[in-house]
């Protein structure tokens, strides 16, 4: 410790202080380490007395003299999160000292992080259909009410179609089919489409920016590469059908028209079978 060695109370102060400290001198070279910092950093005093950031020998260690309030030391087996503060002071004979608190704050971030996880998996949860990863009912309900309001202001096209897998020889509809769909349906849409499970058997597809003709060629070109989808299937899949209703926005129609608009579609739409 170099702080003030004529001066015992500060040095015992120094050396049984929980949090672990460093002390730089003028220069900005390590003049001392406490037990603390030894513990939480896995080395002993000796690896870091008359170092500065750029010569510690161990690269892991060189944060705790950077920059960062926040520090993340991993490697050779140590990981930690320790944060950093620092202060200034005068050692007796009129010397400038700093001094560098570390407080270990690896549990409390851990938590953080472990609290941060679940509340993104319980957005997730709160948006997206459990089997299939795509966005659930509510949630598209909601994207809906947006685009029908943007429609609404700027006139921009908007168009919905509804998809339903009608399983051949009155098969049950398996949780792998409806994988299988979603996910080739998933493929097939533009980056600003959103797919969304509607009900058990249906999904509906947001078009923004889409008028009933581009949707309509869009459908064709899904409904064109479903034949070959049992095929790119390492098992194949039970034989199925899809059949979509298509429908544009128009003014007047709010969420609930617009999506029963497209559901009556299907009761007169064509179908396109894998098997």
């Amino acid at each position: 410790m170099a702080i003030n060695q004529n001066n015992i109370s500060e040095r015992e102060w120094f050396e049984s202080c929980p949090m672990g400290l460093i002390a730089l001198n003028e220069q900005d070279y390590i003049c001392g380490v406490n037990p603390a910092l030894e513990a939480v950093s896995g080395l002993s005093a000796a690896h870091f007395l008359n170092q500065n950031q750029a010569s510690l020998p161990s690269s892991i260690h060189r944060p705790l003299l950077g920059n960062e309030e926040l520090i993340h030391l991993h490697g050779s087996g140590l990981e930690c999160w320790l944060q950093r503060e620092t202060r200034e002071m005068q050692s007796a004979d009129g010397k400038k000292i700093t001094l560098l608190y570390f407080q270990n704050v690896t549990e409390k971030y851990q938590l953080q992080q472990q609290n941060n996880r679940l509340k993104q998996q319980l957005e997730e949860l709160s948006t997206t259909d459990a089997l299939t990863g795509v966005t659930n009912r509510r949630a598209l309900i909601q994207m809906l009410d947006a685009q029908i309001t943007r429609s609404r202001r700027y006139q921009n096209p908007l168009s919905l179609a509804v998809t339903e897998i009608l399983p051949q020889n009155s098969e049950a509809i398996s949780d792998k089919l409806i994988l299988t769909v979603s996910n080739y349906l998933r493929d097939r849409l533009r980056w600003a489409d959103v797919l969304g499970r509607w009900e058990e058997s249906r999904f509906m597809l947001m078009l923004p920016e889409t008028s009933a003709e581009a949707a309509h060629t869009l459908i064709e070109n899904i409904n064109n590469g479903v034949t070959d989808l049992a095929s790119t299937e390492e098992e194949q899949p039970p034989a199925f059908q899809l059949r979509f209703g298509l429908a544009e926005w128009c003014k007047g129609l709010d969420t609930a028209r617009f999506t029963q608009q497209a559901e009556n579609a299907l009761d007169t739409a064509s179908t396109s079978m894998a098997s």
